[in-house]
């Protein structure tokens, strides 16, 4: 049972928090006691910590004499102390120590490092009264009330534990500390240094004055974190989400490129869930591609229930009284948005102003368009743009999203083209994060190439193709184009993936292969072709591995039958292979049941690939995903896979990550160079 405690009458002292740390060192010889006072707001009042050696006595003595210490020293006097529980036993103060005021032990949820910056709990803590005041209005229970409402209650305590480690690892004070008890006041109101038993501190010690000054200052108070305490989080955020949040509540444009399958969805809702909550916005609209537009209604259910969401789509005559619907977040495909904003400021979707808009998968604003345009001339408070690919092909699409991000209301309309003012504008309005950077526990992701020789039949009917397409090309002369180039590969591509008169193929034979042994193993599959037909398309793969149960997802699928084949690909064990499209598989999808992706045929742009096997290797992964990727032996896959492996080698050191298309890249030589042909 904890100890009643009277608080004193009369007393006009402002109400100041103890955060009380007691470590022992790792050595077993001695303990080390912080004490940080604070306001109730975080700001530090004042700063003391002491060592204490273990000599012949116990190492409970030591415990005791530490805390004893930094309360002798200090200025001012708590009204509230608070600790951890289990670096300050009941039993302590029963017997060892009386301090005088209320304490208030805390039992952590999570390990929380002694004196590791960066880390939180943001769970509010379980509390136990070691010394409980009696009136339930007191100054001491107020105070409590007011820290742990704060954003990350157990901030100070991680402030005091990093200021004695970093005192106690300054040269000068290792020399104090030999001594078989150190005590250090710091003022935290005037550079006046550190004192110890009466002696000032030498010119070394103002330099660590200052390190502890900047320690133990209040930090910024995370814009995201106070609200967590009125609205209910369906699960917990990341650090890294925690951090993009916070960026997007701070700043009005803002482009969020975070790698695929790090929660922009998730952050950009959460943003704008507190917005409203605080008042400060109320009508939100997102544009994003139409496949997407029920998951972001489904992810606002799940993560901002009490928004209301409304999505545009239908007849023309629908759409009308849906813009005008008072719903809290309207949802637009981009196609309907430039259809319904009526070429300028006429149309449904621009009327009146928006107070904030969204523009998810930005990289289908790339291009100045009808469509970009529609977008860019919303009249808007803020502007935040969410891609992990804000550059495909060249700077000018990375130019067309920042004039979205960088829109201030009333204020002429800016356009940017490629150079530095773009690259400075850019590097001042984007966040970005990579997986491999802040996931560290996600799983790691095997890219196998495999070479396929092509089995008879088919290996016949590609050199056919092969002959009779050279003799075509070279018979054009002068009058041969790009385009003849790209359909004699686009059909050579696809003999590649299987031969339209006999049907074989050796890609297949061996996905076929490999997902045998991997189904019956309980793992599940995603394969990806840029095709669809059923002689060699996602038609062709489904028939092939009709014994697994394929499902197939294709421009053509209806959005409503798209969420029911996801839900059964999820939640049926039978359904082991999922035939994708690789443009429509690329969006919005979440697969991590599949951690088996194959590649039937390669796209030109890399980070379209990218995009679909990371709908499996993303968080909530739990298992090595892998990642093949087929080209046939002796074909135009192989020459086709050569060029392009140079030039990503070459825009990974130049562009870090930001991958190109490389289709519209490659240069008329390369092209014609593929079949010996000059330009």
């Amino acid at each position: 049972m904890p100890v009643p405690f009277d608080e004193p009458t009369g007393d006009t002292r402002p109400a100041v928090a103890g955060w009380l740390r007691c470590i022992e060192e790792k050595d077993g010889r001695g303990f080390r006691a912080a004490l940080l006072q604070t306001a109730g707001d975080g700001k530090p009042l004042g700063f003391c910590f002491a060592r204490v050696e273990r000599t012949a006595g116990s190492l409970r003595r030591a415990h005791a004499a530490s805390i004893r210490s930094v309360f002798r020293s200090a200025v001012p006097s708590p009204t509230l102390v608070i600790g951890l529980a289990d670096e300050l036993p009941s039993e302590l103060f029963a017997s060892d120590i009386r301090i005088g005021v209320p304490l208030c032990r805390i039992s952590r949820r999570r390990n929380l490092p002694g004196g590791g910056r960066g880390s939180a709990d943001h769970e509010i803590p379980d509390r136990r009264w070691q010394a409980e005041p009696t009136d339930p209005q007191s100054e001491a229970r107020q105070l409590l009330e007011e820290a742990m409402q704060r954003s990350d209650p157990l901030e100070p305590l991680r402030r005091a534990a990093d200021a004695v480690n970093e005192a106690l690892s300054d040269t000068a004070m290792q020399g104090w500390a030999h001594g078989s008890e150190l005590a250090v006041v710091v003022d935290l109101s005037a550079n006046t240094g550190l004192s110890q038993a009466g002696l000032r501190a030498s010119g070394t010690a103002q330099p660590l004055a200052e390190r502890l000054r900047a320690i133990l200052a209040a930090p910024q108070e995370d814009p995201v974190l106070p609200w967590t305490g009125r609205l209910a989080w369906p699960a917990e955020l990341m650090p890294f989400q925690r951090d993009g949040v916070a960026a997007l509540l701070t700043n009005e444009r803002l482009l969020l490129a975070d790698d695929m399958g790090l929660g922009k969805t998730v952050q950009a809702i959460a943003a704008l869930r507190i917005l409203r909550a605080k008042g400060a916005i109320a009508r939100t609209l997102v544009a994003a591609p139409v496949s997407l537009l029920d998951q972001w209604r489904s992810e606002l259910h799940r993560w901002a229930p009490e928004l209301s969401a409304i999505i545009v789509r239908g007849p023309a005559r629908d759409r009308v009284w849906q813009w005008a619907a008072a719903k809290d977040v309207t949802l637009v495909g981009y196609e309907t948005l430039r259809s319904d904003s009526g070429g300028g400021n006429v149309g449904p979707a621009s009327r009146g102003r928006w107070d904030l808009v969204i523009a998810d998968e930005a990289q289908r604003i790339k291009n100045r368009n009808q469509t970009s345009g529609a977008l860019k001339r919303l009249a808007r408070v803020r502007s935040w743009a969410l891609t992990g690919t804000p550059l495909e092909n060249d700077e000018d699409e990375l130019a067309s999203i920042i004039e979205f991000v960088d829109y201030v209301h009333a204020s002429p309309a800016k356009r940017y083209r490629p150079g530095n003012e773009l690259r400075a504008r850019h590097g001042e309005l984007q966040v970005r994060r990579r997986k491999l950077d802040v996931l560290k526990d996600l799983p790691p992701k095997r890219i196998t190439t495999l070479a396929t020789e092509l089995k008879g039949k088919q290996r016949a009917s590609y050199e056919r193709l092969e002959r009779k397409g050279i003799v075509f090309l070279k018979s054009l002369g002068a009058d041969v184009r790009v385009h003849h180039i790209l359909e004699l590969i686009t059909r050579l591509k696809q003999i590649c993936n299987a031969d339209p008169s006999s049907g074989e193929s050796s890609k297949l034979d061996d996905i076929a292969s490999r997902l045998e042994e991997l189904a019956a193993e309980g793992h599940k599959g995603l394969v990806f072709s840029q095709f669809t037909s059923e002689a060699f398309g996602v038609a062709a793969v489904a028939k092939r591995l009709r014994a697994f149960r394929p499902l197939a997802i294709t421009g053509a699928t209806p959005l409503a039958e798209r969420t029911e084949i996801v839900r059964q690909f999820k939640t049926e064990a039978d359904r082991q292979v999922l035939v994708l499209s690789l443009r429509v598989g690329g969006l919005g999808l979440n697969l991590q049941e599949a951690s088996y992706v194959f590649h039937l045929d390669r796209w030109w742009n890399p980070a379209t690939e990218l995009q679909a096997e990371d709908r499996t290797h993303r968080f909530g992964q739990s298992v090595k995903v892998n990642v093949f990727k087929y080209s046939c032996v002796g074909t135009i896959e192989e020459r086709i896979d050569e060029v392009l492996q140079r030039k990503r080698e070459l825009f990974d050191e130049l562009v870090d990550d930001v991958s190109l298309d490389l289709s519209l890249r490659m240069s008329q030589d390369e092209l014609f160079g593929l079949f010996g042909l000059g330009s």
